[in-house]
């Protein structure tokens, strides 16, 4: 009898206990490697929108969630955030190990030709962005090493003031329209890209005078990110629990 009752003890330990942990951890495998994987942003490459470290290492880097499986339901497109394996060229670039992936924003799908420009605010500029007001006519910076909530500076543009404003050119459009990411830092730099290749995607971070990407990547004619280096897209914000937030 004692003996039974030892048996069914181990039994009840094994169905009660042991078999929900191994099934839990069953599913977070299937899950971070089909579904979903959480990633720490060690960088301030995506400020404001992701936040890295600060210098004085009291502030905890921004950790996301990468969606696995949103490319397999809908294509890539300007605007997405988006986790990658970088290139060779772009990993020299950047000075960064082997094994890191990178976190960027997909500015240029397949056939788009980008270029960043000094232009002039303008009450008659054929572009609302551009006129006294519009989305660019604010200039947007970081103070140096802060990359916390009052790290950012605005300065509204008046009319004669010059800015650098992101251009896309897609496929068939007679002229260049600009890309406006209302919370980006402006561009301190020029650049001009070739068409994106089929396969190709061409990504510059939010924080884009402090980021190394496709405008960096240039002088080593990796501009360009292949398609099938995609890992996900970055979702949410899930840590600090104080920066929990969806990415757009």
């Amino acid at each position: 009898m004692v003996r039974r009752r030892d048996a069914n003890s181990v039994r009840k330990l094994v169905k009660d206990l042991i078999l929900p942990v191994v099934v839990a951890i069953t599913l977070a495998f299937v899950i971070q490697a089909s579904l979903a994987k959480p990633y720490e942003i060690p960088t301030n490459s995506m400020f404001p929108a992701i936040q890295g470290a600060n210098s004085t290492g009291d502030r905890a880097p921004d950790r996301v969630i990468a969606n696995r499986v949103i490319y397999k339901l809908r294509d890539i497109s300007p605007g997405d955030i988006i986790v990658f394996d970088p290139t060779m060229g772009a990993r020299a670039a950047c000075s960064e190990p082997g094994d890191v992936p990178f976190v960027k924003r997909v500015i240029g799908v397949p056939g788009d030709q980008v270029s960043v420009r000094e232009v002039p605010i303008s009450s008659t500029s054929p572009y609302p962005e551009l006129r006294p007001g519009g989305a660019a006519a604010v200039k947007r910076t970081a103070t140096p090493n802060s990359f916390g909530p009052d790290g950012v500076t605005e300065q509204q543009l008046k009319n004669g003031d010059t800015t650098h404003v992101t251009f896309v050119k897609k496929e068939g459009q007679a002229e260049a329209q600009p890309f406006i990411v209302p919370t980006s830092l402006t561009p301190d730099y020029t650049a001009s890209f070739q068409v994106v290749p089929p396969g190709q995607l061409l990504v510059l971070g939010d924080n884009r005078p402090g980021s190394c990407d496709a405008h960096v990547w240039l002088d080593r004619n990796a501009e360009f990110t292949p398609e099938d280096n995609v890992i996900g897209q970055a979702e949410l914000i899930y840590w600090p629990i104080t920066r929990l937030q969806f990415l757009s």
